[in-house]
């Protein structure tokens, strides 16, 4: 499987970030059937038991986004705090639809810089797919200042510039850029309003933020990979103390 960079090509559906993400890792990894059906969002969605909310309300999409809501299933209503794609089920649906070719393997801790940095550059070195879990409103805008990120880069003092919204959300880490004296994460969402083209850039102490979340649920990252590759991502993780294990985002199934 290749850890290049995905193109996001089109907009998710209302709610279906995470599913989302399963079908770009798995397309892209080659597999576009799954029990004679064709791998999209909804079809992630039902197998992995995602939830929709009973009051949508405009915070379901990110500013500059419409609402997508062309669902081809039926999936359950849920009051809003509830809903969404628990990170087990989503991991389970990946690697159910690969046939045992990837497997998913789930990371949760004490989130730092330095470990996001490490989970970002090594895990993509090992052919990891890093599927964040995270809560958007720690992070950065999607259009940060270009004196912010020059900053940054150099090991200067920026400040933090507003979220775009706030919400909990699956997206993919997918690179990491280096400066003088300092870093920055390419995030990959699934909202081509954001950034440029679906494209942003966070620094590492505000995604391990997102990450960390502060309100009382938990994020984590799935880190996709070939099943020869599950042990050396599995070392990683442990070496760069984290945990190997499914995080609970709140989302009841």
């Amino acid at each position: 499987m290749s850890a290049g960079a995905v193109e996001v090509a089109e907009q998710q559906k209302d709610n279906l970030c995470g599913p989302f993400w399963a079908m770009q890792v798995l397309r892209e990894s080659g597999i576009e059937r799954w029990a004679g059906e064709p791998v999209d969002e909804d079809l992630i969605a039902l197998r992995a038991g995602s939830t929709l909310p009973d009051e949508p309300g405009e915070a379901s999409v990110p500013p500059g986004a419409a609402s997508k809501r062309d669902y081809r299933v039926v999936l359950p209503i849920v009051p809003a705090a509830e809903a969404g794609t628990a990170a087990g089920a989503l991991a389970g649906a990946i690697e159910a639809a690969s046939g045992g070719a990837l497997c998913c393997v789930p990371v949760r801790g004490a989130w730092t810089a330095e470990r996001v940095e490490g989970l970002v550059e090594r895990g993509r070195g090992l052919g990891g797919r890093l599927v964040a879990n995270l809560r958007t409103g720690l992070l950065w805008g999607s259009r940060p200042p270009q004196e912010a990120l020059l900053a940054e880069l150099d090991g200067r003092p920026a400040p933090d510039t507003p979220p775009d919204w706030d919400v909990g959300h699956f997206c993919e880490l997918s690179l990491l850029l280096r400066g003088p004296g300092g870093t920055l994460v390419l995030v990959r969402d699934s909202y081509p309003s954001l950034g440029w083209g679906g494209q942003h850039l966070q620094p590492p102490r505000v995604v391990a933020a997102a990450l960390r979340r502060d309100d009382g649920r938990e994020g984590g990252v799935l880190a996709v990979v070939s099943v020869s590759g599950t042990k050396p991502v599995q070392d990683l993780v442990r070496d760069l103390g984290l945990e190997v294990g499914i995080w609970d985002n709140g989302t009841r199934r």
